[in-house]
């Protein structure tokens, strides 16, 4: 048992010093970040493996900086997301997506989101330190809209759904 745990330990710190693979920070932010007071913990040490060790380093850095970690997304070209670009930001494991919407000036804003079929979700917008923009339960029916003020900064979108994304748009609205 000491030396499954110093091997988790050893590789923690190995994943600690490397970037964190986007898939750990997709799935801990589509399921264990909504807990965010520890009882992650619990859960996470039924795992074993590289995937642990990331998710355990995801859940430290959350905890010593209350913030998210600092992952980035290509802005897409024309400012529109695809099927394509959006399944990197969807959690193979339990679904969801966690996308990185980028740093955005302070004002209106609207998200189109557009799903291949109908099923019901919860999205949430939020800055850097965990503070909700929205939080909305969502039918979705073809194409949402929300509309939500930003203080400006870093933006993320959670969205809990087993339905397929075919598109986001973020909008800046005019004045």
């Amino acid at each position: 048992m000491k030396f499954l745990a110093l091997t988790l330990l050893l590789w923690n710190l190995h994943v600690a010093a490397q970037e964190i693979p986007r898939p750990a920070v997709v799935r801990f932010n589509t399921v264990c970040a909504n807990c965010h007071e520890g009882e992650c913990s619990g859960r996470l040490s039924f795992q074993s493996g590289a995937e642990a060790a990331a998710l355990f380093s995801l859940l430290r850095y959350t905890k010593e900086h209350c913030s998210h970690y600092p992952v980035t997304a290509a802005w897409p070209e024309g400012g529109v997301w695809n099927t394509a670009e959006l399944t990197l930001w969807r959690n193979q494991h339990e679904g969801g997506y966690f996308v990185p919407l980028g740093k955005f000036a302070s004002g209106s804003h609207r998200l189109q989101i557009t799903f291949a079929a109908t099923a019901p979700g919860r999205l949430k917008i939020t800055d850097d330190r965990f503070e909700p923009l929205v939080e909305e339960a969502l039918c979705p029916d073809g194409m949402q809209e929300v509309r939500f003020i930003a203080p400006g900064g870093p933006l993320y979108m959670t969205l809990q759904t087993k339905a397929e994304l075919i598109g986001i748009r973020l909008i800046a609205a005019s004045p």
